[in-house]
């Protein structure tokens, strides 16, 4: 388990004690990340993931249709500044800790729109250096001057989305002591991103060759923002790396609860659970499924959270929204053994939805719930009117009824009400086969 700053003091000499359990810990312990070279089949699949690739299709399609368009250019700014955006958010989540993308939202764009137009101060910076070089000095000076603002520009990127300010990007003492504090860790990123770029360069000209420009344009567009996306996935996690001894520098890893482990995980749950934060601990995780709607790990930890604590109005908002992406995964089993820890606190749960109500309650039937089946179906028919599934709905019910409590007369007031309400649904037929078997039952009983 690691710690950040604002849970163990590493500034000391003697051993810190650990805020789950209380035992004294080796302070080798604190700081036990993987190096970015052990992780690197990450970075490369990061923009495979449905958020970033997403973003990166819809901008690549979108510079398709206006590049021979008279208001093209603006476009294309906007679709820089769009891009730029995410990549820093990129950074920064992975600086965080979190080795997988969040799910776009309009935050992600409308919060510091000024980080892209800073980057390009810092690359006018840069090359307005070297045009210096270039003009005063002699060649060999500019060949020297081109490799030291490579090796330095990714300290100014790093510094820029981890402190938002201009002047420490280009501030040379700023710069210095980044790549100080990372050490050769920084020279190894420093390679990799060169192999990067030089792959990139080599994608320009295969691409150049093979397609004709008005498809190069797009697919270059393409592959750069992939391989963008990864070295700034790259830059981010070596700022999560050494979060630590980057404490005097505007470090990104400012609290726990945004620590993430490599199996994400979240570690600062436990310390809030610890400490008897169930609130906090509830509030956390639903921020965290928000960005991760389809994280089910993420998803059962609240659900026992919130049924430790009994919290009922929780549960019947997100509880209940996980049984239906249960549903939807096909795990009926998972989805029958959370409802009923539902219904158990709540007599009266219920999803959202009848489609869904009626499929959980054609599960719950087959695993012996049927009274809970009874409950989840309970006016259908006033909650969802125009649901063109009632009477299939209520004949189970019917059944249920009959079969399982034997109340004949309640299960035929329901069959002859969907005879009388639904004369032309198609199951009509199979309504009046079961109120016949039951009128011949009843007849039977008679003589």
């Amino acid at each position: 388990m690691d710690f950040c700053q604002q849970c163990i003091d590493v500034v000391t000499d003697k051993n810190p004690a650990c805020p789950v359990c209380g035992r004294m810990i080796s302070a080798p312990s604190i700081s036990s990340f993987a190096p970015f070279w052990e992780r690197i089949s990450l970075f490369f699949l990061y923009p495979f993931h449905l958020p970033p690739l997403l973003l990166i299709l819809t901008l690549v399609i979108v510079n398709f249709i206006v590049s021979g368009n008279m208001l093209g250019f603006l476009v294309q700014m906007l679709i820089f500044v769009v891009f730029t955006k995410y990549a820093h958010v990129v950074m920064s989540s992975v600086a965080n800790g979190k080795m997988k993308p969040g799910r776009l939202c309009w935050s992600m764009f409308s919060e510091d729109l000024e980080v892209p137009f800073k980057l390009l101060f810092v690359i006018f910076c840069y090359a307005l250096f070297n045009t210096l070089v270039q003009n005063n000095v002699s060649d060999s000076a500019l060949s020297l001057s081109l490799f030291l603002s490579s090796f330095l520009f990714p300290a100014s990127i790093m510094l820029l989305v981890s402190s938002k300010r201009f002047f420490k990007a280009i501030n040379p003492l700023a710069i210095a002591g980044l790549i100080k504090t990372v050490g050769v860790s920084y020279i190894i990123l420093f390679i990799f991103l060169g192999l990067l770029l030089t792959g990139l360069l080599s994608a320009w000209k295969l691409l150049f060759v093979s397609l004709p420009m008005h498809l190069f344009l797009s697919a270059m567009l393409l592959v750069a923002m992939y391989f963008i996306l990864v070295m700034f996935a790259m830059m981010g996690y070596v700022l999560y790396q050494f979060h630590q001894r980057l404490g005097d520098i505007d470090v990104l890893v400012q609290a726990p609860e945004a620590v993430i482990n490599e199996n994400g995980n979240e570690r600062s749950l436990d310390i809030l659970l610890q400490e008897g934060k169930y609130a906090e601990a509830v509030s956390w995780l639903v921020g965290e499924i928000e960005q991760q709607p389809n994280d089910f790990i993420l998803r059962e930890r609240l659900h026992r959270i919130l049924c430790s604590i009994k919290n009922k109005k929780n549960l019947q908002i997100y509880s209940a929204d996980y049984i239906v992406r249960l549903l939807l995964l096909g795990k009926p089993s998972e989805a029958i053994r959370v409802y009923m820890e539902c219904h158990n606190l709540i007599p009266g749960f219920k999803l959202k939805g009848a489609k869904h109500r009626y499929e959980m309650a054609r599960l719950l039937v087959a695993s012996g719930q049927s009274r809970a089946a009874l409950s989840l179906l309970n006016d259908l028919h006033r909650d969802y009117p125009s649901y063109d599934g009632i009477p299939n709905a209520y004949m189970l019910v019917a059944r249920i009824m009959f079969e399982y409590f034997s109340h004949e007369d309640k299960a035929r007031k329901i069959l002859e009400y969907l005879m009388y309400k639904y004369p032309n649904h198609p199951s009509r037929e199979q309504t009046r086969s079961y109120l016949d078997t039951l009128n011949n039952i009843s007849s039977c009983r008679a003589e």
